[in-house]
Protein backbone atom coordinates (compact mmCIF):
# COMPACT_ATOMS: atom_id res chain seq x y z
CA UNK A 1 0.00 0.00 0.00
CA UNK A 2 1.94 3.04 -1.71
CA UNK A 3 0.80 6.63 -1.77
CA UNK A 4 2.93 9.18 -3.90
CA UNK A 5 4.94 12.17 -2.57
CA UNK A 6 6.25 14.76 -4.33
CA UNK A 7 7.98 18.13 -2.98
CA UNK A 8 9.15 21.25 -4.94
CA UNK A 9 9.72 24.71 -4.91
CA UNK A 10 8.37 27.53 -7.59
CA UNK A 11 10.89 30.87 -7.79
CA UNK A 12 8.61 34.03 -9.34
CA UNK A 13 11.87 35.50 -9.48
CA UNK A 14 13.41 33.48 -11.46
CA UNK A 15 13.33 34.24 -15.10
CA UNK A 16 14.10 38.08 -14.49
CA UNK A 17 16.82 37.10 -12.84
CA UNK A 18 17.71 34.80 -15.93
CA UNK A 19 17.15 37.50 -18.44
CA UNK A 20 19.31 39.79 -15.82
CA UNK A 21 22.55 37.13 -16.56
CA UNK A 22 22.23 36.88 -20.42
CA UNK A 23 22.08 40.76 -20.64
CA UNK A 24 25.15 40.85 -18.58
CA UNK A 25 26.89 37.78 -20.68
CA UNK A 26 26.37 39.81 -24.05
CA UNK A 27 29.46 41.37 -24.15
CA UNK A 28 31.53 38.08 -23.46
CA UNK A 29 32.50 35.54 -25.18
CA UNK A 30 29.96 33.48 -27.24
CA UNK A 31 30.34 30.12 -26.66
CA UNK A 32 30.80 30.87 -22.72
CA UNK A 33 26.99 32.57 -23.10
CA UNK A 34 25.78 29.56 -25.17
CA UNK A 35 27.33 26.81 -22.67
CA UNK A 36 24.90 29.17 -19.73
CA UNK A 37 21.85 29.53 -22.13
CA UNK A 38 22.07 25.54 -21.85
CA UNK A 39 22.90 24.77 -18.25
CA UNK A 40 20.01 27.18 -17.56
CA UNK A 41 17.13 26.40 -19.42
CA UNK A 42 16.57 23.17 -18.28
CA UNK A 43 15.72 24.53 -14.65
CA UNK A 44 13.21 26.76 -16.42
CA UNK A 45 11.67 23.72 -18.24
CA UNK A 46 11.19 21.86 -15.21
CA UNK A 47 9.61 24.85 -13.33
CA UNK A 48 7.01 24.88 -16.47
CA UNK A 49 6.34 21.09 -16.18
CA UNK A 50 5.52 21.00 -12.70
CA UNK A 51 3.37 23.58 -12.28
CA UNK A 52 0.24 22.62 -14.77
CA UNK A 53 0.12 19.72 -11.80
CA UNK A 54 0.66 20.46 -9.06
CA UNK A 55 3.33 17.84 -8.28
CA UNK A 56 0.53 15.06 -8.99
CA UNK A 57 0.59 12.52 -11.62
CA UNK A 58 -3.13 13.11 -13.39
CA UNK A 59 -2.70 9.66 -15.73
CA UNK A 60 -2.22 8.32 -12.17
CA UNK A 61 0.06 5.69 -13.06
CA UNK A 62 2.35 6.36 -10.82
CA UNK A 63 0.59 5.74 -7.39
CA UNK A 64 -1.62 2.39 -9.67
CA UNK A 65 1.68 0.96 -10.46
CA UNK A 66 3.62 1.64 -6.34
CA UNK A 67 0.18 -0.12 -5.36
CA UNK A 68 0.93 -2.91 -7.44
CA UNK A 69 -3.02 -2.89 -8.84
CA UNK A 70 -3.17 -4.96 -12.00
CA UNK A 71 -4.43 -4.27 -15.66
CA UNK A 72 -7.57 -6.18 -15.07
CA UNK A 73 -8.69 -4.77 -11.48
CA UNK A 74 -11.78 -2.59 -12.27
CA UNK A 75 -10.33 1.14 -11.44
CA UNK A 76 -7.50 0.20 -13.99
CA UNK A 77 -10.67 -0.57 -16.90
CA UNK A 78 -12.47 2.47 -15.26
CA UNK A 79 -9.57 4.85 -16.46
CA UNK A 80 -8.99 3.54 -20.12
CA UNK A 81 -5.82 3.91 -22.19
CA UNK A 82 -3.96 7.03 -22.34
CA UNK A 83 -6.63 8.47 -19.50
CA UNK A 84 -5.90 12.34 -18.76
CA UNK A 85 -7.68 13.91 -15.44
CA UNK A 86 -9.92 16.76 -16.73
CA UNK A 87 -8.13 18.45 -13.81
CA UNK A 88 -5.21 19.09 -16.09
CA UNK A 89 -6.96 21.46 -18.24
CA UNK A 90 -8.61 23.17 -15.16
CA UNK A 91 -5.31 23.76 -13.49
CA UNK A 92 -3.37 25.01 -16.92
CA UNK A 93 -6.20 27.58 -17.45
CA UNK A 94 -6.24 28.53 -13.41
CA UNK A 95 -5.88 32.60 -13.15
CA UNK A 96 -6.97 32.99 -9.66
CA UNK A 97 -4.87 34.02 -8.08
CA UNK A 98 -1.16 31.42 -6.53
CA UNK A 99 -2.77 28.50 -5.04
CA UNK A 100 -1.72 27.70 -1.74
CA UNK A 101 -3.50 24.37 -1.26
CA UNK A 102 -5.59 21.99 -2.98
CA UNK A 103 -7.72 19.21 -3.23
CA UNK A 104 -8.78 16.79 -6.10
CA UNK A 105 -11.00 13.83 -5.69
CA UNK A 106 -11.77 12.26 -8.79
CA UNK A 107 -14.23 8.97 -8.50
CA UNK A 108 -16.79 7.05 -10.53
CA UNK A 109 -20.82 7.86 -9.75
CA UNK A 110 -22.71 5.34 -8.41
CA UNK A 111 -25.71 5.29 -10.51
CA UNK A 112 -23.79 5.13 -13.63
CA UNK A 113 -20.08 5.16 -13.48
CA UNK A 114 -19.52 8.42 -15.14
CA UNK A 115 -16.58 10.08 -14.06
CA UNK A 116 -16.57 12.99 -11.08
CA UNK A 117 -14.10 15.47 -10.81
CA UNK A 118 -14.03 17.52 -7.54
CA UNK A 119 -11.47 20.29 -7.35
CA UNK A 120 -10.88 22.68 -3.98
CA UNK A 121 -8.83 25.36 -4.17
CA UNK A 122 -6.93 28.01 -1.90
CA UNK A 123 -5.18 31.08 -2.25
CA UNK A 124 -3.73 33.47 -0.25
CA UNK A 125 -8.02 35.12 0.27
CA UNK A 126 -10.24 32.80 -1.15
CA UNK A 127 -11.83 29.23 -1.50
CA UNK A 128 -13.24 27.60 -4.69
CA UNK A 129 -15.14 24.53 -5.38
CA UNK A 130 -15.44 23.31 -8.71
CA UNK A 131 -16.65 20.29 -9.97
CA UNK A 132 -17.34 18.36 -13.34
CA UNK A 133 -19.06 15.52 -14.67
CA UNK A 134 -17.99 13.36 -17.49
CA UNK A 135 -21.95 12.30 -18.28
CA UNK A 136 -22.56 16.09 -19.08
CA UNK A 137 -20.15 18.61 -20.54
CA UNK A 138 -22.24 21.34 -19.67
CA UNK A 139 -22.19 20.76 -16.19
CA UNK A 140 -19.58 22.93 -14.28
CA UNK A 141 -20.13 24.16 -11.25
CA UNK A 142 -17.50 27.03 -9.72
CA UNK A 143 -18.64 28.06 -6.32
CA UNK A 144 -16.62 30.48 -3.54
CA UNK A 145 -15.80 29.06 0.02
CA UNK A 146 -15.52 30.60 3.34
CA UNK A 147 -11.60 29.80 4.37
CA UNK A 148 -12.83 28.64 7.69
CA UNK A 149 -15.30 25.83 5.85
CA UNK A 150 -12.52 25.17 3.25
CA UNK A 151 -9.70 24.73 6.24
CA UNK A 152 -11.04 22.98 8.02
CA UNK A 153 -12.03 20.02 5.21
CA UNK A 154 -8.75 20.47 3.83
CA UNK A 155 -7.42 19.92 7.77
CA UNK A 156 -9.59 16.73 8.17
CA UNK A 157 -8.58 14.81 4.53
CA UNK A 158 -5.02 15.53 4.63
CA UNK A 159 -4.42 13.84 7.80
CA UNK A 160 -6.22 10.88 6.00
CA UNK A 161 -4.14 7.15 5.11
CA UNK A 162 -4.68 5.14 2.39
CA UNK A 163 -6.58 2.25 3.04
CA UNK A 164 -6.31 -1.02 2.41
CA UNK A 165 -7.65 -2.48 -1.22
CA UNK A 166 -11.40 -3.98 -0.33
CA UNK A 167 -11.22 -7.71 -0.59
CA UNK A 168 -13.52 -9.38 -2.84
CA UNK A 169 -15.10 -11.46 0.12
CA UNK A 170 -15.76 -8.22 2.06
CA UNK A 171 -17.12 -6.16 -1.45
CA UNK A 172 -21.90 -5.75 -1.32
CA UNK A 173 -23.68 -6.92 -4.01
CA UNK A 174 -23.05 -4.33 -6.68
CA UNK A 175 -20.10 -3.09 -5.49
CA UNK A 176 -16.50 -2.52 -6.33
CA UNK A 177 -13.68 -4.78 -5.04
CA UNK A 178 -10.23 -3.11 -4.79
CA UNK A 179 -9.29 0.58 -5.30
CA UNK A 180 -12.10 2.64 -7.16
CA UNK A 181 -11.34 6.29 -6.57
CA UNK A 182 -7.69 9.13 -6.28
CA UNK A 183 -7.63 11.65 -3.52
CA UNK A 184 -4.84 13.90 -4.08
CA UNK A 185 -3.36 16.69 -1.62
CA UNK A 186 -1.38 20.09 -2.65
CA UNK A 187 -0.01 22.49 0.17
CA UNK A 188 2.85 24.64 -0.39
CA UNK A 189 5.29 22.58 -2.95
CA UNK A 190 4.63 19.28 -1.35
CA UNK A 191 2.39 16.78 -2.84
CA UNK A 192 0.92 13.38 -2.30
CA UNK A 193 -1.84 11.23 -4.17
CA UNK A 194 -3.67 8.12 -2.91
CA UNK A 195 -6.24 5.29 -3.61
CA UNK A 196 -9.98 5.34 -2.49
CA UNK A 197 -11.95 2.26 -1.86
CA UNK A 198 -15.93 1.74 -1.80
CA UNK A 199 -15.84 2.09 1.88
CA UNK A 200 -14.02 5.47 1.59
CA UNK A 201 -17.75 6.57 0.12
CA UNK A 202 -20.25 3.83 1.86
CA UNK A 203 -19.72 1.90 4.78
CA UNK A 204 -22.10 -1.13 4.42
CA UNK A 205 -22.67 -3.41 7.27
CA UNK A 206 -24.33 -5.92 5.08
CA UNK A 207 -23.93 -8.01 1.84
CA UNK A 208 -27.11 -6.72 0.56
CA UNK A 209 -26.62 -2.94 2.18
CA UNK A 210 -29.63 -2.43 3.76
CA UNK A 211 -27.73 -0.77 6.79
CA UNK A 212 -25.23 1.32 5.80
CA UNK A 213 -23.28 4.93 7.03
CA UNK A 214 -21.04 7.31 5.23
CA UNK A 215 -17.32 6.47 4.58
CA UNK A 216 -15.27 8.93 5.25
CA UNK A 217 -15.42 11.15 2.02
CA UNK A 218 -18.91 11.20 1.95
CA UNK A 219 -18.67 12.64 5.22
CA UNK A 220 -16.27 15.34 5.16
CA UNK A 221 -18.10 16.49 2.18
CA UNK A 222 -21.39 17.26 4.56
CA UNK A 223 -19.13 20.05 6.32
CA UNK A 224 -19.87 21.69 2.96
CA UNK A 225 -23.17 23.99 2.31
CA UNK A 226 -23.99 22.79 -1.03
CA UNK A 227 -24.14 19.69 0.44
CA UNK A 228 -26.99 17.14 1.98
CA UNK A 229 -27.10 14.20 2.81
CA UNK A 230 -30.36 11.51 2.13
CA UNK A 231 -30.44 7.83 3.50
CA UNK A 232 -32.40 5.18 2.78
CA UNK A 233 -31.33 1.95 4.81
CA UNK A 234 -33.74 0.03 2.39
CA UNK A 235 -31.58 0.39 -0.95
CA UNK A 236 -29.20 -1.02 -1.87
CA UNK A 237 -25.06 0.21 -2.28
CA UNK A 238 -25.70 1.98 -6.00
CA UNK A 239 -28.40 4.58 -3.89
CA UNK A 240 -27.96 3.29 -0.13
CA UNK A 241 -26.55 6.85 0.68
CA UNK A 242 -26.06 9.82 -2.24
CA UNK A 243 -25.05 13.43 -1.87
CA UNK A 244 -26.83 16.03 -3.70
CA UNK A 245 -26.55 19.84 -4.25
CA UNK A 246 -28.74 21.87 -2.82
Amino acid sequence: MQEIRHSFSLDANRAPQLKAIVIRLTSMNKIFLIIVILVLTPSVFGQKSTTPSLGWDLTYISVLSANRVAPDEWVRKWLGPNFQSPARQLISKWRDGPIESSVLLEHPAFHAGEHVTIWLVRTKHHAYYIELVEANPRHKLKESLSLHLYDKLFGMMSSWQQAQPLMPEDTPENGIPGYMGFLSFYNRGDSRQMLLTGEDFVICKTKKCDEAKLGRVYQALTILPRFKVQSDRRSTYNNALQLSAR
